[in-house]
């Protein structure tokens, strides 16, 4: 089997596997096995991965940060992966796509394809990699196989429409995030995030930001998400709005210090009221129950539960390989003469030492 970047002549049958992966979704609440991506099931409801090729990323054979594989043998090719990187410079790639035929080619494709890509990932100083599937989904044991773990369980919830009617009498101020926030929102994540997985994902403030929110906060005010922060003092909540596009809806993000209740509640009404018209989704982890139950007082539903599964790469480093270190040669005084000027000062010691105790 060989496994190789894709190229503009793979487009057809690369089209065709990813329709046969999700030739179902219409029919059935369950996505195909082979069909892994970002929130999977509310993209399925939102109608947000066409069947076409439009829905692929562009190739990228000498980076890492946008990344298409394909597995070939005698049969033709018999499956891709798809990988994405977080943000620029970005250490991090998300894995969007694993698809493969239903044949025993299909079956040991999939190894071989999280393996290349992963080598890849090494050779470009990739050192982590995501991916996020549905909750019991079959190719959860094929990336645990392949060294991943379980960091967190995701909630997602969905509403057709926003709620604006306040669910608390207490008002708090959300103002725009700024580039120098970023720190005291690493700060907040650190406080409300269990340390096992902080540990893993935000061991400092470079690899929180490459990897949290899918790399949002390496691009602070120079995408289109509305970054917005509560201060009272020191930032305790923070928020964050990525607009509704052709193929999905708005999309929210919370986090909130929640040793007060009041403060959750108001900083989850002044969040809505941010919001503009139409469809709005939310993904929470297990641990932001608190956020989840606020959610749902005001109309938002659990529409599906996705693990995310993290897997992090050894970083290649150089050795230096240290000099050869010379064996100290011992002059005799009468020769002490004939010792260039040039002479290595190490050896000039030997010879004036010589020069003091002659050997006998």
């Amino acid at each position: 089997m060989n496994i190789r970047p894709a190229s503009f002549r793979d487009l057809a049958r690369i089209e065709q596997l990813y329709s046969e992966a999700g030739s179902g979704d219409e029919q059935s609440s369950q996505l195909s096995p082979d069909h892994p991506v970002p929130q999977a099931t509310l993209l399925r409801l939102w109608y947000a991965l066409s069947k076409t090729v439009s829905s692929l990323v562009p190739f990228s054979v000498g980076t890492a940060g946008d990344t298409l594989f394909v597995a070939e043998t005698r049969e033709g090719i018999v499956g891709f992966i798809q990988a994405q990187a977080s943000g620029e410079r970005a250490a991090t790639l998300q894995i969007l796509n694993l698809c493969v035929t239903a044949t025993a080619s299909g079956h040991f494709a999939r190894s071989q394809l999280l393996t290349h890509l992963t080598n890849h990932g090494l050779e470009h100083g990739i050192q982590r990699f995501v991916v996020r599937l549905p909750l019991d989904h079959p190719l959860v044991g094929i990336f645990l196989e392949q060294g991943f773990v379980q960091l967190a369980t995701e909630q997602i919830l969905y509403s057709d429409d926003a709620p604006v009617t306040p669910q608390t009498a207490r008002s708090v101020r959300l103002r725009p995030a700024r580039p120098e926030d970023v720190g005291a929102i690493y700060l907040l994540y650190l406080r409300t995030t269990p340390s096992h997985v902080a540990s893993l994902e935000g061991s400092s403030l470079k690899v929180w930001q490459s990897s949290f929110a899918e790399g949002a906060m390496t691009r602070m005010s120079h995408d289109d998400i509305h970054h917005l922060v509560v201060e009272e003092p020191g930032v305790v909540a923070w928020a964050a709005i990525r607009p509704a596009s052709a193929t999905r809806p708005t999309l929210l993000s919370l986090m909130c210090d929640g040793h007060n209740p009041r403060l959750r509640e108001a900083v989850i009404d002044g969040a809505l009221r941010e919001l503009p018209p139409g469809p709005v989704s939310s993904v929470l982890r297990h641990y932001d129950s608190e956020l989840i139950r606020g959610l749902q007082k005001r109309g938002f539903a659990i529409y599906g539960t996705q693990v995310l599964l993290v897997r992090d790469l050894a970083s290649k480093v150089r050795l230096r390989t240290a000099p050869a270190r010379k064996k100290p040669v011992l002059v005799h005084a009468h020769l002490a003469q004939s010792v260039p000027a040039d002479t290595s000062p190490s050896l000039r010691v030997l010879t004036r030492r010589s020069e003091r105790s002659p050997l006998p």
